[in-house]
């Protein structure tokens, strides 16, 4: 099956490429229409520098080409897919979008804010992803311009509206998956199944959390130097749920204190309990 993840940066991205390579049955390149780079989940062994040079030229002069010859490279893994972003080949994007064998995965942040501030504290630092275990150096503190990120905002929400649009046009069905619901165990595990591998293959939960490093606090108004200011416009705006940001999780509290997990339902696993419920 062929896939591809729409997404802006700093929305996880590049975890969720790594999390989905990591299963048997799934190759996931990262931003292969990057108009500077090119990243690729290929076995180092296959791509030399020769091998690099062609796929740019290809990449260059026909476009589709390059995403057929991307996509035929599975290297004995059935399910290969990509990422891509705005403005790095609009133009292939909505022939992805329209193209009803390649499934599509759209990546959102719904804190904008958060995006908004590690994008300029990775531009300040130049330090865009740490892998886990590597030392992680405290990103600078930013400044807040309202302005600005009104503008950042809406150009941001108008790319995810415009593909979104684009696939009720085209009546194409799609797997929503927000940043903070990447390292949720049962959610990754429904994306794989989405793309038609088998979750069972995955490791356990613990090395989801073991790809990349968190960068930033999860107070968001403290990544600002002028934090009053954020607040301000955070509550003339009614958006003060933005102030911070946290992980989805499934799991109970009990269970994340050491007691005993609460037992399932029974009804939600067996038929004929929910029929009962049903006729009662």
């Amino acid at each position: 099956m062929r896939f591809v993840i729409v997404a802006s940066p700093r929305t996880g991205s590049s975890h969720l490429v790594s999390l989905l390579s990591a299963h048997p049955d799934i190759l996931c390149n990262g931003n292969s229409l990057h108009p500077k780079h090119m990243w690729l989940s290929w076995p180092k062994k296959d791509l030399t520098k020769s091998v690099k040079a062609e796929l740019a030229e290809l990449r260059e002069r026909d476009p589709n080409a390059f995403l057929e010859r991307l996509y035929t490279a599975g290297f004995g893994r059935s399910h290969v897919g990509l990422k891509i972003f705005d403005k790095q080949n609009n133009a292939a994007l909505r022939k992805l979008l329209a193209n009803s064998e390649i499934r599509k995965i759209l990546l959102y942040r719904k804190n904008v804010l958060a995006n908004y501030s590690s994008r300029l504290a990775a531009r300040s630092n130049n330090e865009w992803s740490v892998k886990e275990g590597r030392p992680v150096s405290p990103p600078p503190a930013v400044r807040f311009d309202e302005e600005e990120f009104i503008r950042f905002h809406d150009r941001y929400v108008s790319f995810y509206q415009d593909v979104l649009g684009r696939l009720s046009h085209h009546r194409q069905p799609f797997h929503f998956i927000e940043y903070l619901d990447i390292n949720e165990p049962f959610l990754f595990a429904g994306l794989v199944s989405f793309i038609g591998a088998d979750p069972a293959k995955l490791d356990s939960p613990a090395p989801l959390r073991a790809r990349q490093a968190k960068q930033n606090s999860p107070d968001i108004v403290s990544r600002f130097l002028n934090a009053s200011d954020v607040v301000n416009f955070l509550e003339r705006y009614g958006l003060e749920h933005w102030s911070r940001e946290g992980e989805t999780s499934i799991t109970a509290i009990g269970a994340k204190q050491g007691n005993q997990p609460v037992p399932p339902d029974p009804a939600l696993h067996d038929p004929e309990s929910v029929k009962t419920a049903e006729v009662h």
